[in-house]
């Protein structure tokens, strides 16, 4: 402890802390640390879920949204949107991701108006595109030649491919409450993003169920296989799958605008029955 005396003019002077005093306080400190650390860690993955989730929820109203402007259509995962076919040249663009034709109803009209030809000629960032629980997603929130990088994929089985012209919701007869719309993903996968880098506006490679296990080849649409849990974007060694970006699971959105989280237990059976808008499939216990 501080020790006093009485000084030449007969004040009580404090004499300075001794050194095992201040490792004391030193220890305690680092200890209060230790203690909340992990406190202010959940708290943040608690805020990064609650934006994802926001984030989620705003894509698939602006899905109702798109419907209503359109008699009912929706955009496919990938192609030409309202049209059928190439009209050459100028903005907005005449090809692109579901993402991109719900800028409009995103509150983002100025990128859609501003981008010529084809949705992946846009470097724009779009926050609502980006989780902020997603550890792979660059500083500046580009990749694949400096593009908005996006943390979330798009259902293929719901939106279609290429010409696709899904109604909605009168093509949806499982139930917007029951078909799954968009899901999180790392834009990055792999070390440096070795298998996939994720734009938003990536319209480019097609889309559809692949050769080899369902998987979908397209940045705008997800994987039929089950969401990647418990690894990080380094481990990553599939860029088409779902990703967990905590240890609560994978976050979703259904085509009524609500949002979920899928665990871990989530079995294949139901995580396909989810995708299709119109299988006819009764919902697992493990949703």
């Amino acid at each position: 402890m501080a020790r006093f005396h009485l000084s030449g003019n007969g004040r009580a002077s404090r004499s300075a802390f001794t050194l095992i005093e201040l490792l004391v306080v030193i220890a305690i400190i680092a200890v209060l640390i230790g203690l909340l650390l992990p406190a202010v860690q959940k708290v943040r993955e608690a805020a990064a879920r609650t934006q994802s989730q926001n984030n989620l929820h705003q894509m698939s109203l602006a899905i109702h949204s798109c419907a209503d402007a359109n008699q009912g259509a929706l955009p496919a995962s990938a192609g030409y949107f309202p049209g059928t076919g190439r009209v050459r040249g100028g903005a907005p663009a005449e090809h692109g991701t579901i993402m991109y034709y719900l800028l409009p109803f995103l509150e983002q009209d100025n990128v859609y108006k501003n981008t010529s030809d084809w949705s992946w000629n846009s470097g724009n960032v779009i926050k609502t595109f980006v989780a902020p629980g997603d550890s792979s997603m660059p500083g500046n929130y580009l990749t694949w030649g400096n593009r908005g990088a996006t943390s979330y994929a798009a259902n293929w089985f719901a939106f279609g491919s290429e010409g696709t012209r899904m109604r909605f919701p009168s093509s949806w007869s499982d139930g917007t409450s029951q078909t799954l719309t968009f899901m999180e993903r790392f834009a990055l996968c792999g070390n440096g993003g070795n298998y996939a880098q994720h734009i938003w506006g990536e319209d480019g490679q097609g889309s559809g169920p692949g050769s080899q296990n369902g998987n979908i080849y397209s940045c705008s649409s997800a994987s039929t296989s089950l969401p990647s849990f418990g690894v990080t974007y380094t481990q990553c060694v599939d860029g088409w799958r779902a990703s967990a970006f905590s240890t609560a699971g994978c976050m979703v959105s259904m085509g009524d605008g609500s949002t979920r989280v899928v665990s871990a237990g989530v079995s294949q059976g139901t995580w396909n029955a989810v995708q299709t808008p119109a299988g006819g499939e009764v919902l697992g216990s493990d949703w």
